[in-house]
Order: C-alpha cells, then sequence, then structure tokens
C-alpha cells in the first residue's frame, strides 16, 4: 500500500510539473538599431483632407501651426502611431520649422533636455497622402510607415538619424 501510494504521489507531481510554465529564460537577441513597427490594419489614409495645403505651412513651426494636433495629417497620424501619438508629440517640445525637401515635407524634435534621447521625425508627402514618423524612445528609434509608403529622408533627417546611432 504504502509502494502505491508512493507511486501515486510521484505520478501526481509529475503530472502538476507539466502544467508548469518553462522556467528557462528566452535567449536574448541583440537589440536592433532601427525597429519598425507594424502599421495598424485600419491605417488607411482619409480620403477628405486635404494635405497639399500643408505646403503653405513650410518655415513655420508646427507648433504654431498646430500640425500634429489640428492639421488635415492629424487623424492619419493617430491613427499610425496610436497610443504612440502622446510620443510624438512630447518629443515634439522642441522642434524645427516645418521643411521642403523635393515633394517631402520635414520636422524633427526633441524632448526638451534629452535631445538623442528621447526626439522624433516626421516625414510627409501630400501628393501620395504617405507618413513616416521616427520616435526615438530611451535612445531607440522605432519608425511608423503608411502601408506600402517608402519616402526619402532628406539630407537633415539622415543627419539626425546617423547621429543618434552614434
Amino acid at each position: 500500500m504504502r509502494l502505491s501510494l508512493i507511486s501515486v504521489a510521484a505520478a501526481a507531481l509529475t503530472l502538476a510539473a507539466c502544467n508548469q510554465p518553462e522556467t528557462t529564460p528566452p535567449a536574448e537577441t541583440p537589440a536592433a538599431p532601427v525597429e519598425i513597427a507594424p502599421a495598424p490594419t485600419d491605417a488607411a489614409p482619409t480620403a477628405t483632407a486635404d494635405w497639399s495645403a500643408l505646403n503653405a505651412q513650410v518655415g513655420k513651426y508646427p507648433n504654431e501651426t498646430k500640425l500634429l494636433e489640428d492639421s488635415p495629417i492629424t487623424a492619419d497620424l493617430k491613427t499610425l502611431l496610436g497610443a504612440k501619438f502622446d510620443v510624438l508629440t512630447t518629443n515634439m517640445q522642441t522642434q524645427a520649422p516645418l521643411q521642403k525637401d523635393g515633394a517631402v515635407l520635414f520636422t524633427s524634435g526633441n524632448k526638451q533636455h534629452e535631445g538623442g534621447v528621447n526626439a522624433a521625425y516626421l516625414l510627409i508627402d501630400p501628393a501620395t497622402r504617405a507618413l513616416e514618423v521616427g520616435l526615438w524612445e530611451g535612445g531607440k528609434l522605432t519608425t511608423y510607415k503608411t502601408p506600402g509608403s517608402n519616402l526619402a529622408k532628406p539630407k537633415d533627417v539622415q543627419t539626425m538619424i546617423s547621429n543618434a546611432a552614434g
């Protein structure tokens, strides 16, 4: 009886162990310098906003024109970034004026006193209604793009990315 009780107890412990989560930590993967965030499935641009009006804002600061908060691209930015929209606004506290390079409008900025660690850039192509946002959080760059787009990065943005990479 004692032997069968021990056998039953051993079997119960073995079965219980099968239901426990694995305790071996997963292998660490090296951090990539740039992460491309998957775009939300509902990230299609809105058809009603007139993005060409943004050309009139070249030379003006995004805070002055409310480029992020109340412009033709605001709804698309919020759809593209989701919860990261607030990170963009925070990382654009200190900002450059909206500029133009070819067909692409762009601006960049950083969280006050945290340039290079918490920063952002924004690319806008009014003709194709495409956006690209680069967000640095704690020094790590994540890029968000309108699905199917591949906007040429102006030299100033390339320099920003290169400087942040070290």
